[in-house]
């Protein structure tokens, strides 16, 4: 199963999705920053996260990136318990 996380922007927010088996699930909110919003805008798989090599170049990225894995386990172990 390939998991994509995409994003939306709405009120100066972004807000990160992960779409995963056909169904979309809300994970978080973030404050708009450029940077973040153009790496994610046409989704991103989850391959491409655990390979990302430009550390140190946006440090929001940096922690958008960072924490998006934990988010990913508790949306999917939140699903498995539904």
């Amino acid at each position: 199963m390939k998991n994509k996380i995409s994003v939306t922007k709405k009120n100066n927010k972004i807000h990160f999705y992960l779409v995963s088996g056909g169904k979309s699930y809300y994970m978080f909110s973030q404050n708009f920053s450029k940077g973040v919003y153009e790496f994610f805008r046409s989704g991103r798989s989850e391959a491409e996260l655990y390979s990302y090599k430009l550390w140190h170049k946006n440090p929001r990225l940096d922690k958008t990136i960072e924490k998006i894995p934990m988010y990913i386990r508790y949306v999917l172990k939140d699903d498995v318990a539904a």
